[in-house]
């Protein structure tokens, strides 16, 4: 069988610069100050170990190794893998080809692909890396399972959800994946992975992802996860997620967990069954996730998300115009937004608001009024991004039909960049206001008194991250980009 011996392997940094892997998330680790951990990866190796399947799992980026410190472990081990399992993103898709080449070279192994990339633009990625045997459209677990059973890679087309290659020409998909047994996943592998690398900014302190959810009802033009894991609302049990907390703490001595779901306050009857039954039992943790504003209005609720050890919570602000959130099909009410962060200071949850420039539609003026409206709304922490038209949103379709797309170099789909031009914004101006947003919130001498204590704990917890994004805020340092993958060498790949 094909997964007799399988390797589940995070690619390495590209270049310097370390990405997170997980799920819909496929950023620097300079936009939060860490590296996923990543859960996915962890989740597949503990399927497949608990049908039998040998399995060795490594995460390059967040143990900084090189694929050729891996190789010589492999080796040491007498490991040869039959069956090698990498995530990738937009960005980093190229470098992670490249590095996972050597490992085909190496053994010989069918190498498949998976994560919100493969998802969006399977067959266009196949083209692009033809060193890939099957990119997984959807949630791969289910279908990773189906591979490992495969006697031989002439079998791929039993597996639906799977873009595959057969004699040169790449085989679609004839449907997209989901993980049936979600409900019922075991716990994660996290004892193959070094989890002291996995470490939050500020407190410093390892921690782990949970997931409490997939699927996302929402509708927001800009984001990958509904492609990723469909629309449909699932939730696991609060026993479950408590049962796989208290195991982590008592496992590994981890007291921060990241609640990993794309709005994990979405029901509230549910989740607050899972903050009862984590009161109940007493344990010294704290956790953090994502939530939407509109769920957070009754401040009962949101005091006993702190009671039940609630330490943070992101929400999607995105922008001060109400219009533009109509146009992104964010439906959030700016009241709403106001009322769950009043809540959030009242219950002594910190807040963390996302903001977006640059979306199509928003002048030179419009990023002042929501630069201006992210200062009045005042949240703990604010990341400001630059709209990134993926590969599969309807944004990205959008700025093509509109002439929008200045780019489409995947390798810049991220954080770093601005690849859209029109309405007198670019990439120099949409830039140089996202620094000047961070100079204006960060440096207001209220809000240095107020969380001088934070900033001290994450320059010395995360000096490089913290270097790295305050030159670029005050003095303008140009971004590092990774190296680029020529086709000469994506062809020696194959």
């Amino acid at each position: 069988m094909l997964g007799a011996r399988t390797l589940f392997v995070n690619p390495p940094l590209v270049g310097d610069l370390a990405f997170t892997r997980q799920g819909r998330c496929q950023e620097r680790e300079e936009v939060l100050g860490t590296t996923k951990p990543p859960y996915t990866l962890a989740l597949a190796a503990a399927l497949f170990r608990d049908r039998g399947y040998e399995v060795r799992a490594v995460d390059l980026t967040g143990t900084r190794r090189t694929v050729a410190s891996l190789c010589e472990q492999l080796d040491r081990e007498g490991f040869e893998p039959t069956l090698i399992v990498f995530p990738s993103t937009t960005p980093t898709l190229e470098a992670d080809v490249l590095a996972m080449a050597e490992l085909r070279r190496r053994y010989a192994a069918p190498l498949i692909c998976f994560g919100p990339h493969a998802s969006t633009a399977p067959a266009e990625s196949m083209a692009r890396a033809p060193v890939v045997d099957g990119m997984l459209v959807g949630e791969p677990e289910d279908a990773l399972l189906q591979i490992a059973a495969l006697s031989s890679v002439e079998e791929f087309g039993q597996v639906p959800s799977l873009t595959f290659r057969r004699d040169g020409q790449v085989i679609p998909h004839r449907s997209h994946g989901q993980f049936t047994g979600f409900l019922e996943a075991p716990y994660p592998a996290w004892d193959l992975f070094d989890l002291s690398v996995y470490r939050l900014p500020i407190v410093d302190q390892p921690y782990v992802l949970v997931e409490t959810s997939r699927g996302c009802p929402y509708t927001c033009d800009f984001c990958v996860a509904p492609i990723h894991q469909g629309r449909r609302f699932r939730e696991r049990s609060a026993k479950d997620l408590v049962d796989e907390i208290e195991r982590g703490y008592r496992q590994f001595g981890l007291t921060f967990f990241y609640l990993w779901g794309d709005t994990v306050t979405l029901n509230v009857k549910s989740f607050s069954a899972f903050c009862e039954e984590l009161i109940a039992r007493r344990l010294p943790v704290q956790w953090f996730g994502n939530a939407r504003a509109d769920n957070l209005t009754n401040l009962d609720f949101v005091k006993r998300l702190r009671q039940a050890g609630c330490w943070m919570l992101a929400l999607g602000i995105e922008t001060e115009s109400e219009e533009t959130r109509r146009d992104m099909l964010k439906r959030l009410e700016g009241e709403k937004i106001r009322t769950a962060l009043r809540n959030m200071r009242t219950a002594g949850i910190r807040s963390f608001g996302f903001f977006i420039l640059g979306y199509p539609g928003d002048t030179p003026e419009s990023l002042e009024r929501t630069i201006d409206y992210a200062i009045e709304l005042d949240p703990d922490f604010a990341n400001f991004y630059p709209a990134v038209p993926y590969p599969g949103t309807e944004l990205y379709e959008k700025a093509r039909r509109e002439g929008l797309l200045a780019s489409e170099d995947w390798s810049r789909m991220e954080y770093s960049y601005y690849l859209l031009s029109g309405n007198g914004l670019d990439e120099r101006v949409v830039m140089s206001a996202i620094n000047r947003a961070k100079r204006r919130f960060y440096l207001r001498p209220s809000y240095l008194v107020r969380h001088a204590g934070d900033i001290l704990r994450l320059a010395t917890t995360k000096w490089d991250v913290a270097w790295h994004v305050a030159s670029r805020m005050l003095f303008g340092a140009p971004v590092t980009d990774g190296p680029r993958l020529p086709a000469a060498e994506s062809e020696r790949a194959a």
